[in-house]
């Protein structure tokens, strides 16, 4: 049964759940500082900075990611039997690649060159490269699962409902903006002066319509490859009741309030707290979630979505790192006691929390479209095998 059919979700479940990953980080900074914590919407800056590199605590994370990214690497470790073979993707007589393809390509490739290069002579022109750049990425990424994908992309078939996305991506990244005040601001824009004080907004909004759209075309990219589609799809079933999901609801509120708290040691949580919350208010519900799959032993969806997203990171901290001066989004990371061993600008520890990110802005979506009315599926095709049921 598609997600589609499934029948209506109480909406004020839904709200309370949101309303909660946004008021429970403003109780936990009343428990710890009286009201809003050092620096809150203050941009660009920091008020303050965490401890720095700690080899002990380096150590203790380190050994807490090694079984995560083992689990991706190396799934058979876990449990993991070779997947029963589904039917193949039909294939057509001729592909080709679209118009899109073409054109995102041009307009990224001038838009990276003038954003890396120090043309002077451009003005402020450098500043206003990062929206066309990844705009234009989106759009070559889409002109390939096009190609891939028997003409079945997000342009072609739901133009519609990637223009909701862009939308939604705006508000979805500025709540994690929000919270990345309560940690003292893990990363922060040091250039954003670069523009004037009233479009400086206009423009991060711009750029953070971006996040979603790559995250989730990157995924549709994957799934167009046979391998991925089926190595994390046969593996351990864990059928969990609604006292054990009610109790990761409830560990999710309670990651909300104590990251407020003890900032320095949870900051990671600001990726797992609003994840649990809201995944296990859908499962309550019986709303599809791509962890609802899992059940059967198919870890696929989840999986995917994690390292779709981790491959979308590498351009974005690559296009980061080179793109000063001339980029006012430009960010640098000040993460406590792991900021060491950098790739790009991110600490190489701080790649894990990419993992927890995609899977979050999929169960975010998923409630929009619960809240808002329309369709949440991303495959738009059985040929992408995304298993977006609620069986």
């Amino acid at each position: 049964m598609s997600i589609l059919t499934t029948k209506p979700t109480p909406k004020r479940y839904l709200l309370c759940a949101l309303l909660a990953i946004i008021v429970l980080p403003l109780f936990g900074s009343y428990l710890k500082w009286g009201g809003l914590p050092p620096g809150f919407g203050l941009l660009p800056g920091k008020v303050m900075s965490p401890p720095g590199f700690d080899l002990a605590m380096f150590i203790v994370l380190t050994l807490t990611a090694i079984p995560i990214w083992s689990f991706v690497v190396f799934p058979k470790l876990f449990g993991f039997k070779p997947a029963v073979q589904g039917p193949e993707v039909p294939k057509q007589g001729k592909r080709y690649f679209p118009i899109w393809f073409w054109l995102g390509g041009l307009v990224g490739g001038l838009s990276w060159t003038v954003m890396w290069g120090q043309f002077d002579w451009l003005g402020d022109i450098r500043y206003l490269m990062f929206v066309p750049l990844w705009w234009g990425y989106i759009f070559f990424l889409d002109g390939l699962v096009y190609y891939r994908n028997n003409g079945v992309s997000f342009v072609s078939c739901k133009p519609k409902l990637l223009l909701i996305c862009t939308v939604l991506s705006i508000p979805g990244w500025y709540y994690f903006e929000y919270l990345n005040f309560f940690v003292l601001q893990n990363w922060y824009y040091p250039y954003l002066n670069l523009l004037p004080s009233p479009f400086t907004y206009f423009w991060s909004a711009l750029t953070f319509s971006t996040v979603w759209p790559s995250v989730f075309i990157w995924y549709q990219l994957l799934a167009t490859f046979k391998p991925m589609r089926l190595a994390y799809s046969n593996g351990p079933a864990i059928n969990l009741g609604n006292s054990a999901v009610t109790g990761i609801l409830l560990s999710g509120l309670l990651m909300m309030v104590i990251t407020s708290i003890w900032y320095d040691l949870f900051f990671w949580m600001i990726w797992l707290g609003p994840m649990l919350v809201m995944a296990a208010t859908l499962a309550l519900l019986g709303v599809w979630t791509p962890f609802k799959p899992i059940r059967q032993g198919n870890w696929n969806p989840m999986m995917m979505m994690a390292i779709a997203t981790l491959f979308n990171s590498l351009t974005w901290e690559m296009w980061n790192y080179w793109s000063t001066p001339n980029n006012p989004n430009f960010w640098r990371y000040d993460l406590p006691y792991v900021h060491d061993l950098l790739i790009f600008e991110m600490p190489i520890l701080g790649f894990s929390g990419y993992l927890f990110f995609g899977p979050v802005c999929w169960v975010f979506w998923i409630m929009c479209g619960k809240l808002l009315g329309f369709s949440t599926e991303l495959g738009f095709s059985s040929a992408l095998h995304l298993n977006e049921t609620t069986k």
